[in-house]
């Protein structure tokens, strides 16, 4: 498969990588043109030329993909030039680091009003997201046509294990009811934010009864509820703006990333 091509299929993917590519070489140097990905976990694909600016750029393509920012970066490969790094090559390299980052991947849990709403902006800024429900005629493709899958179960945590949440998911709690049950199943998965719809008080009910079948306090501090950022919202549509506003604001949030070793 060309470089290019797993760029377009990362992308389709909704996977988080920098690609990193010779923009200007100038006098002598490794390569005067190449592309390489770069992970997360500074693994790469391809190459820029090898050596001691490859180690480099593969270290600022990871910070780049820490503050979720593009950049250009330049180096001049002479050991004995000002700012010039460890090399004899003596040219200078221009790379351009492209940051391909995923987009949040929603999982709503209710298909009511509220999960309507939410799947409507979810369109609007090409979310991908799926929807879980225990009631057949709630949960439809002619109510939710862009969503990636339905998955109904009259047992809704069923129907939640059944999306198989990961690290990129946003689990959006709206039932009509069963909202201890979507949490517990939830909270057993390594997914990126949990957020429900409650009231107070039923907030302390539900995490009395999950301390009691032994969830953490640590692991109960991840939900958000009051569930939206606080922008006075009153009406449906509203509700769900401060919800998705509260998504994009932590889904831009530096996470500290696990590195290997690049050499």
């Amino acid at each position: 498969m060309l470089l290019m091509e797993k760029v377009a299929l990362l992308n389709r993917q909704n996977e988080t990588f920098a690609l990193a590519m010779i923009i200007e070489s100038r006098g002598s140097t490794p390569s005067h043109v190449g592309k390489m990905i770069v992970y997360r976990d500074g693994t790469i694909e391809g190459t820029v030329g090898g050596g001691l600016a490859e180690f480099y750029i593969i270290e600022e393509s990871v910070k780049a993909l820490q503050t979720g920012q593009s950049k250009i970066v330049e180096y001049k490969l002479n050991k004995h030039a000002k700012d010039g790094i460890q090399m004899n090559c003596g040219g200078t390299l221009r790379v351009f680091i492209e940051v391909y980052k995923s987009k949040p991947e929603l999982i709503l849990a209710g298909a009511g009003h509220l999960a309507y709403a939410l799947a409507k902006l979810a369109d609007f800024l090409e979310y991908p997201y799926c929807v879980v429900d225990d009631r057949v005629g709630y949960c439809t493709k002619e109510r939710f046509p862009n969503a990636a899958n339905l998955f109904v179960n009259e047992d809704i945590g069923e129907a939640l294990r059944e999306a198989n949440p990961n690290e990129k998911s946003y689990v959006v709690i709206v039932t009509k009811d069963g909202d201890d049950i979507v949490l517990k199943t939830a909270l057993q998965f390594p997914i990126a934010y949990v957020g429900m719809v409650a009231s107070k008080r039923k907030v302390i009910t539900i995490f009395e009864k999950l301390k009691s079948e032994g969830f953490s306090e640590e692991q109960l501090e991840q939900v958000h509820s009051p569930i939206g950022l606080e922008i006075g919202s009153e009406t449906t549509q509203e509700i769900a703006i401060s919800i998705i506003g509260e998504i994009i604001k932590l889904s831009r949030e530096t996470k500290p990333i696990k590195v290997k070793q690049f050499l």
